[in-house]
């Protein structure tokens, strides 16, 4: 349980620090986004998810 509370954390406080620099109008770097993703999706991208949901 603590791990995946310390992972809810992480992505949350990521959340925030992208949020500040959007309204300041800098994007976060695109490996930054992709790191991202990765920790959320596993191995491969969100786009992939649809292969596991629709046959």
């Amino acid at each position: 349980m603590a791990v995946l509370l310390s992972g809810i954390y992480a992505v949350g406080e990521q959340g925030e620090i992208w949020m500040r620099r959007l309204r300041t109008g800098l994007v976060p770097p695109a490996d930054e986004i992709a790191r991202a993703e990765g920790f959320l999706t596993g191995p491969g991208s969100v786009e992939d998810l649809e292969l596991f949901f629709y046959d």
